[in-house]
């Protein structure tokens, strides 16, 4: 009896030590997880980037840690730990895992309180081979980063553009020091230098299944004000390419009857900050299809929100020109942050284009729920034109230097006259409320201009998608020089006195890498010479590519030549600020019609003969009288 007796507290003992540990790791499972913060602080270097890592770990209550694995989105990195308390080294092990690094950091039951957080540093290098572009991951994986800084020489000087807004510069020594507060990008990226450059490529297999020529139509990338697109191969080169009243380019390609043709261009663009004065235009003030907004409630919300930011407009205010300066400024930014506000977009969106059914601004106006980049752009611009602002919208690609996707995306954005400083400026209020970041005046290095509509709101339509069609990457070391090398000379045909004109030619040459977007004749000795251009034989509406030439015909009115020396001043340039000025200079060679020097050598004879019968008749008439 005594020993079953003794076998059942045992028993008991031992189901009450199972309890107690269950219950203590029931405790231990249900305790808060450790939060995790991280700041970082990289050094650019000749050849490498070095970086230390605090990583905090925080707890609510007292608890203990006795390891911690880190994982750090970077490949076959060497890294060393230390106690920031101590500044001593501690025990890691570093495990490679495909892309990433893990670090087993050993903490010996170090205890993590509530005001005394447990503190280690992480010191590693990657090897660097840029000198003007740098992508530094600042990340940690499962852990919030707290704040970057950023040291690297002066002699590279301030930055041109980095994908999260700086919070402080500051220059110490030899270096500079730029601070960003909790990023939100996991790679930082910076860009130092003038311009931004990029590689493209456009493939396209044009297929004609008809029994006639077919006329195939395909926008390029246009120059802008701060976007040069450099030209490196074009094949084959279009039958005509158009700049049409957007200031799209346009290929035309004639392909014959059940025919294809494979077209590929390469090249490169760069983006630049462009300080040049630029000029609005009425038509791109006027509300049309998508752009307008009929519901007159929308102004009177518009009315209060600007009241909200110390601004008083009248219901019926709709002309920005009648603000003063420092007004309008207000109003730009209030403007644009009312579309932030009153717009929503589905959080499981997927950046780029999408076949999503589009709005149009008036019914946003009701219904702003799950707006697509384009319906951001469609009200920003009804709000814009409604107060006579010009505005247009653009079709892009923002590329993957801001760290959004891996390798960009297809996306719309709203470009508008700003009358203060007499430029279009960027604006993208989509991406403001998507990253809940403020992107107002912004330089938009990684937004690159495809295609722009002002006219309508439906048309033109990109020509390409997929990206086997279109390709573009970040290229920080290789890159073209921009060559602008155009020629012209200027020719005349003979003139005859019986004719009404006469015909002159201004051929023109590009032996550069960029288009001829823009051209002028200046001065001439011939008045209103630019009224005498062909209407039919001109390059008004053409850009002349590089390995292009186009020819402009000139038919000046007999009675404006007043000599036989004509010149003419032209200058040809690129939107992009790339201009030449030629002055060109020709004689005008003058013949007269076969049968006016027939009567005029019949004229001469006859008056010869008349002279010399006169002569002899004359002397032997004094002769008799002698």
């Amino acid at each position: 009896m005594r020993g079953l007796i003794g076998y059942l507290k045992k028993i008991l003992f031992l189901s009450s030590i199972l309890a107690l540990t269950l219950s203590l790791a029931q405790k231990t499972s249900a305790a808060e997880p450790f939060q995790i913060y991280t700041s970082f602080e990289h050094k650019i270097e000749s050849k490498n980037i070095s970086t230390e890592t605090i990583l905090q770990i925080r707890s609510d209550s007292p608890r203990v840690i006795s390891y911690y694995t880190a994982s750090i989105p970077q490949k076959n990195l060497d890294i060393l730990c230390y106690l920031v308390k101590t500044n001593k080294r501690i025990n890691c092990t570093t495990f490679h895992r495909g892309s990433n690094t893990d670090v087993l950091l050993e903490l010996n039951n170090a205890v993590v309180k509530k005001d005394a957080p447990l503190e280690v540093m992480l010191r590693y290098k990657i090897s660097n081979d840029s000198s003007n572009a740098f992508n530094i991951s600042s990340k940690i994986l499962d852990t919030t980063t707290s704040s970057v800084l950023i040291q690297y020489p002066k002699t590279i000087g301030e930055p041109l553009w980095t994908s999260d807004p700086l919070s402080s510069i500051k220059a110490v020594k030899d270096s500079y020091q730029i601070l960003i507060n909790k990023p939100i990008h996991p790679t930082i990226s910076i860009l130092f230098g003038e311009k931004v450059s990029y590689k493209f490529s456009i493939s396209r297999n044009l297929q004609n299944t008809t029994e006639e020529n077919q006329t195939f139509e395909l926008i390029v990338l246009p120059d802008t004000k701060d976007q040069t697109v450099i030209w490196t191969d074009i094949s084959p080169l279009p039958n005509s390419a158009v700049l049409d009243e957007n200031g799209n380019y346009v290929f035309k390609y004639i392909v014959p009857p059940s025919q294809s043709m494979e077209c590929k261009i390469d090249g490169y663009i760069e983006k630049i900050i462009s300080e040049e004065k630029e000029k609005g235009a009425d038509h791109l003030t006027k509300p049309t299809g998508y752009w307008k907004i009929v519901n007159s409630s929308e102004w009177i919300r518009v009315q209060t929100y600007m009241k909200r930011h110390n601004l008083n407009i009248l219901k019926d205010f709709d002309d920005i020109e009648s603000l003063k300066t420092e007004e309008k400024e207000i109003f730009y930014k209030a403007l644009y942050k009312y579309v932030v506000e009153k717009l929503n977009f589905n959080k499981n969106l997927t950046l780029g284009i999408e076949t999503t059914a589009r709005l149009g601004a008036n019914i946003l106006t009701e219904s702003a729920l799950e707006s697509a980049p384009i319906d951001y752009a469609d009200f920003y611009i009804a709000l814009l034109r409604h107060y006579k602002i010009p505005s247009r919208m653009v079709i892009g690609y923002v590329s993957e230097i801001s760290g959004y996707t891996a390798d960009g995306f297809y996306h719309y954005w709203v470009e508008y006259y700003d009358s203060t400083l007499s430029k279009w400026i960027i604006a993208d209020p989509f991406l403001s409320d998507y990253l809940n970041k403020d992107l107002f005046k912004s330089d938009f290095f990684d937004h690159i201009t495809v295609l722009k509509r002002g006219k309508s709101s439906v048309s033109p339509n990109i020509t390409f998608y997929s990206e086997n069609d279109f390709k573009v990457e970040f290229s920080p070391s290789e890159k073209e020089e921009i060559s602008f090398s155009p020629t012209a000379e200027l020719t005349f045909e003979k003139l005859k006195s019986t004719d009404q004109y006469l015909k002159g030619y201004l051929y023109i040459l590009n032996s550069g890498n960029i288009a001829i977007n823009r051209h002028s004749l200046e001065k001439s000795n011939i008045e209103n010479v630019r009224k005498y251009i062909d209407p039919v034989n001109n390059i008004y509406s053409k850009i002349i590519l590089p390995k292009q030439s186009a020819t402009i015909q000139l038919n000046i009115p007999y009675n404006s030549i007043h000599t036989s020396n004509i010149f003419l001043n032209i200058t040809l340039a690129n939107n992009s600020s790339n201009q030449k000025n030629f002055l060109l200079e020709q004689n005008v060679t003058e013949i007269l019609p076969i049968y006016i020097l027939i009567i005029s050598k019949i004229i001469s004879i006859s008056v010869f003969l008349v002279g010399f019968f006169l002569i002899y008749f004359g002397i032997k008439k004094i002769r008799k009288h002698g």
